[in-house]
């Protein structure tokens, strides 16, 4: 591709010297030549031919790996698992990964992770220096350790993170730059600090050698490559939790070597239990984890309904005392997302009728969600527009499990952003049940995922629009579709349309 500086030098030397002379001595042809001599403007020109699909090639890689945690490593995200996933070409997909982490011959083991905290204004990453006179080798496959680079540049990306210079420092902070800022004011003399600070947050703070300080995303993002590149292995603990906070756009990350050692920890609050991404951190509850590791489990282990479940099990896999999953399966009864009469706590029997309750109030409480959602300033849509990329994403995989949790963290970010609290809380304890509703009955929703992903679109456009009436719309489209669905797998059960209309007219 010839610079616009060496064509107006090639067009100027033709004034004392033939064409033909000016092409052998600049290696170009002469037809090229006076095409360029007949020309007013000599800037580079857009290409003809297809469209450039490089730059959304690379957002639609970037969404599937930064979600994809500690799996990043396996097989399932190679370039061709990607590429095939995807229906891009594997040498557009390999050179989308490319941009995310460093050539092989740069990893070079050594160091640790120490911290990663997050949160506007501040992205921190803390290395651990290796002792010089120990070996750099890394403990891991040097493919590994670029694979798990990927992913941590594939979710500062993903959430938004380039966009935090522009954003208003009063309306967006969320998180405590002080409890960061001590992370630099702790560290040891081996320890080492990329920070991206847009804003200026770390003038006071950031006068030691060992603490780089960026403002510009490019250039932090460049740093943190080479940083992570010396470390020996990346820990999967730290890109799960990555993983979850890519659609809070990575507010809230506070992730520490010591404090990922012991894994049992049991507080009811501790993102040692990050089980759903889609809960609000302050109003969790052991109830409300156990209510999604139900879902794995049923699903693992092929329960039916009317089988009783296994306490010491779920006790084992939730990593909590087996006294905090009686309490919690006793709740369940109460509140009758479990079957409790015939002792113990049994999977329950879903009648048409359960279905078609549960549906009609979550369409009824989502339309007062959106009506109050479409009447918000627009700074409220950020983390339902990171929902809606991990829609997309999850539907290009033809995945059924990773498009309902991609769909139902869509609808809930929608409550969470409509600032109803009461209504959102209310929606997603009819979440909970619906969860339960469909691993029971073993939906699969591979086949809607477009459907899907036209609903959200819909819903989402409509939204930024301030068209309440139209997200309404289609998201009663969206509900009346999904509970036929749901109700077309009781098999000879009559769904009761009837009923159904009854519920949901509109007054």
């Amino acid at each position: 591709m010839y610079s616009s500086e060496m064509r107006r030098d090639a067009v100027a030397r033709t004034a004392s010297s033939s064409i033909a002379e000016v092409a052998a001595e600049l290696d170009v042809s002469p037809s090229s030549l006076r095409r360029w001599m007949v020309r007013s403007d000599l800037e580079d020109r857009p290409r003809s031919g297809r469209p450039q699909i490089q730059s959304t090639a690379d957002q639609v890689v970037e969404a599937l790996v930064s979600t994809a945690g500690a799996r990043i490593s396996g097989k399932d995200y190679s370039t061709r698992a990607l590429a095939d996933a995807t229906g891009l070409s594997q040498s557009i997909v390999s050179r989308a990964m490319r941009g995310m982490t460093v050539p092989r011959d740069q990893v070079r083991g050594g160091d640790e992770i120490t911290a990663v905290a997050g949160g506007f204004p501040l992205v921190i990453i803390g290395i651990r220096v290796a002792d010089q006179r120990a070996e750099r080798t890394s403990a891991v496959s040097a493919r590994r350790v670029q694979r798990r680079i990927a992913g941590i540049v594939a979710g500062l990306r993903s959430a938004g993170v380039q966009h935090w210079p522009q954003r208003f420092d009063s309306e967006h902070r969320q998180t405590d730059a002080a409890v960061m800022l001590e992370l630099l004011q702790a560290g040891s003399d081996r320890e080492r600090f990329v920070v991206f600070d847009p804003h200026g947050e770390t003038n006071d703070t950031a006068e030691s050698a060992n603490i780089a300080v960026h403002r510009e995303f490019a250039e932090f993002l460049d740093a943190v490559k080479s940083a992570l590149a010396t470390c020996r292995d990346i820990p999967g603990s730290l890109l799960d939790m990555l993983a979850v906070r890519v659609r809070h756009g990575f507010e809230g990350v506070m992730w520490r070597q010591s404090s990922q050692a012991d894994p049992r920890r049991s507080s009811n609050n501790s993102d040692s239990m990050e089980i759903s991404s889609w809960l609000p951190k302050e109003t969790r509850s052991i109830t409300e984890h156990l209510a999604i590791a139900l879902r794995e489990e049923i699903i693992d282990s092929g329960y039916e309904p009317g089988d009783r479940i296994n306490p010491r099990l779920l006790s084992r896999r939730m990593q909590v005392p087996r006294s905090s999953v009686d309490a919690a399966l006793r709740r369940m009864v109460d509140d009758k997302l479990l079957d409790g009469s015939r002792g113990g706590s049994r999977i329950p029997l879903i009648t048409t009728l359960d279905v078609l309750d549960l549906y009609a109030g979550r369409m009824a409480v989502g339309e007062v969600l959106l009506r109050s959602l479409a009447l918000r300033p627009k700074r409220y849509f950020v983390p339902v527009q990171l929902a809606l990329r991990q829609v997309e994403a999850s539907a290009a995989t033809k995945s059924g499990i990773d498009v309902e949790d991609a769909d139902l963290h869509f609808q809930q970010e929608l409550a969470r952003a409509s600032g109803l609290r009461q209504s959102a809380r209310a929606f997603e304890a009819l979440t909970l049940r619906l969860r339960l509703f469909i691993s029971v009955l073993q939906l699969d929703y591979s086949p809607a995922s477009d459907r899907i992903l036209i609903d959200d679109r819909a819903i989402f456009k409509a939204l930024s629009l301030g068209d309440a009436d139209t997200a309404v719309s289609a998201w009663r489209g969206k509900v009346d579709n999904a509970v036929r669905h749901m109700a077309g797998l009781f098999a000879r059960r009559r769904f009761d349309q009837d009923l159904w209309a009854q519920l949901t007219r509109r007054r």
